[in-house]
């Protein structure tokens, strides 16, 4: 909880990124506190340990999925207008996307379900993406990455909205991942 209140702050002062944690957005660390605290609260009928790890599982998952499609978004590969991922890159390409799949555990213990809500947000998430790609995958840098399909002119702050929009749809499809909030004769929600 203090982590959340102390990024809203960091943020609300002007300090959108983390030096201390290779410049991570405040807002990703607000997001994992919220899963955090989403994900031991509806799983709080397991064991404490069982709950802290499918969350801590669900965390993980959440931000090396969307680090995999980032990295994998310089390169297209294997389209025919993308290009090769050097070894460094498909090495650390590799180790997110399995860091990433270890969610799929959750979904073995029956602890995390796919819902209609999961596909609404996954699916709002491919169309931002795509947007972004057809836009040339314009980075805050003010590299842009590909050619443009659609050309438009974006400013930093425009920029910013959009990478975080896009993770904060995939993130939200990651918090449909738990059980509801209130169970149906749950005593603890009366």
């Amino acid at each position: 909880m203090l982590l959340i209140v102390y990024e809203v702050i960091q943020i609300a002062s002007g300090e959108l990124y983390q030096k201390a944690l290779n410049h991570m957005d405040g807002t990703t660390l607000i997001e994992l506190g919220i899963l955090t605290l989403l994900g031991i609260y509806t799983l709080r009928h397991q064991t404490d340990l069982h709950a802290v790890s499918f969350t801590l599982v669900a965390g993980l998952s959440f931000i090396f999925i969307y680090e995999a499609i980032y990295k994998w978004s310089f390169y297209l590969a294997p389209f025919p207008f993308g290009k090769p991922m050097p070894p460094a890159e498909i090495r650390e390409f590799v180790i997110q996307s399995s860091i990433a799949l270890t969610v799929l555990t959750g979904f073995a213990v029956q602890d995390l379900r796919l819902k209609k809500w999961t596909f609404i947000w996954l699916g709002l998430f491919v169309i931002l993406w795509i947007f972004w790609l057809l836009t040339g995958y314009p980075q805050i840098t003010g590299e842009v990455i590909f050619p443009r399909t659609l050309r438009i002119d974006f400013t930093y702050n425009m920029l910013y909205v959009l990478n975080r929009s896009t993770k904060f749809v995939m993130y939200l499809a990651y918090l449909t991942l738990f059980p509801p909030l209130r169970k149906p004769g749950d005593p603890s929600t009366v």
